[in-house]
């Protein structure tokens, strides 16, 4: 481990194949030759789900000394989608309660689907509810807890194929319906999610929102490129829905 806790581990496809948890990516692929026009498209109208994360003021998620990188990305692009939305404001989501309850409250790295998994099995509370980075089964058992997390547990994911950079691009540049997505990356250990295409110098990449707090490099946000670019496992989350008020 580094100064920052990691926690991802590659998704083995043969025991856990492509789209057998969530439905397969149902955008269309654009090809490359378009990208440059999609992307001046969203830097004009400001639609990206990075311009979204922006502008709703999303709170940059902090695994803290967990292992649990694989639900806070997933988690962090959940709070994007009820920007693009329009929920206003954008609740402050605990991937730590479900992360802990499917864990078995054992601070285990893991991947993405299983953050799907037990994310719609227990849903996303508040921190005000139950704060990041405490794994304690006495605070799952409340019931204001359990009626937050209630409230934040209908999501609609998308799996990308594996490495599937260019399905990956277009989930972030559609132009009716970008979806931020969760990357898991085998080179660094670690689960983040994109929020935006970006290209510099002829090439492409992603830029990222990470779980360690916005004292991270540029407020929590990175830019990869190149191989670095290229994740293992891929989940866009298409759309969020609270199912009541807070």
């Amino acid at each position: 481990m580094t100064e920052y806790q990691k926690g991802y581990i590659d998704r083995d496809f043969d025991a856990e194949p492509f789209a057998s948890v969530v439905p397969e990516y149902s955008g269309r692929i654009y090809p490359r030759t378009d990208w440059r026009e999609l992307l001046e498209l969203q830097k004009q109208h400001r639609t990206s789900p990075l311009d979204h994360f922006l502008s709703a003021g999303c709170t940059v998620l902090n695994q803290r000394n967990t292992n649990f990188c694989w639900c806070a990305g997933v988690t962090g692009a959940v709070q994007v989608a009820y920007a693009m939305q329009g929920v206003d404001p954008v609740p402050h989501l605990s991937h730590t309660y479900p992360a802990a309850l499917g864990m078995k409250f054992r601070n285990k790295g893991s991947w993405g689907v299983n953050a799907v998994r037990f994310i719609n099995e227990y849903g996303l509370p508040t921190v005000e509810h139950y704060p990041e980075g405490v794994i304690s089964r006495a605070k799952t058992q409340g019931d204001a807890v359990k009626a937050s997390a209630s409230k934040h547990s209908i999501v609609a994911f998308e799996e990308i194929e594996s490495r599937n950079f260019d399905a990956a691009i277009s989930a972030l540049l559609c132009p009716i319906a970008p979806s931020p997505v969760s990357c898991g990356f085998s080179w660094w250990g670690h689960l983040v999610f994109a929020a935006a295409a970006v290209y510099r110098n002829g090439e492409w990449g992603v830029e990222i929102v990470n779980s360690w707090s916005d004292k991270w490099k540029n407020k929590g946000r990175t830019q990869l490129f190149g191989a670095k670019a290229v994740a293992h496992e891929y989940i866009a989350v298409r759309a969020a829905e609270v199912t009541a008020d807070e």
